[in-house]
């Protein structure tokens, strides 16, 4: 065996995503992009919700009036209405459309930089507005660097 492919997904990795860090676009103060971050996950169950609301720390709790927008692979968004508020997450390209805006070149160089970094995006905009970017990453399982090195002294790459 000269090369060895893996399937990082749940192989090398715990298989769930983790919000590693909040990138607001210029002009957004970031902890307002947290604070819109957070709220929008606080009825998010997936993993990657619960992550943000852990990297966000505390906050105020959800109205007895929120609305929940739940995720769905159609609209690829989550979050949440508080009176005449929208908060929105998910997809870039998803968000981007539903707050109805064609283009955003702050909110897509954030996320390009995040994916070309081997993470994932998701964009947060409040009332139509692009407010910055979520990064998730992978989190490698406990002890497959060792691993891996014992495979590169076998030769395997």
């Amino acid at each position: 065996v000269d090369t060895l492919l893996i399937d990082k997904t749940g192989t090398i990795t715990i298989g769930d995503r983790q919000a590693t860090d909040f990138l607001a676009v210029p002009g957004v103060p970031r902890e307002r992009l947290v604070a819109a971050a957070r709220l929008a996950s606080l009825a998010d169950e997936t993993p990657e919700g619960r992550s943000i609301v852990a990297l966000a720390g505390d906050g105020p709790a959800l109205d007895q009036g929120a609305e929940v927008i739940a995720f769905a692979p159609a609209t690829r968004v989550s979050g949440v209405i508080l009176g005449d508020r929208e908060i929105v997450k998910g997809a870039v390209d998803a968000v981007m459309k539903r707050i109805g805006i064609a283009s955003a070149p702050e909110l897509k160089a954030i996320a390009d930089g995040i994916a070309r970094g081997g993470g994932t995006p998701l964009a947060v905009a409040e009332n139509g507005v692009p407010l910055g970017v979520v990064q998730l990453k992978d989190i490698v399982k406990a002890g497959i660097r060792e691993r891996f090195g014992e495979l590169r002294r076998m030769g395997i790459r």
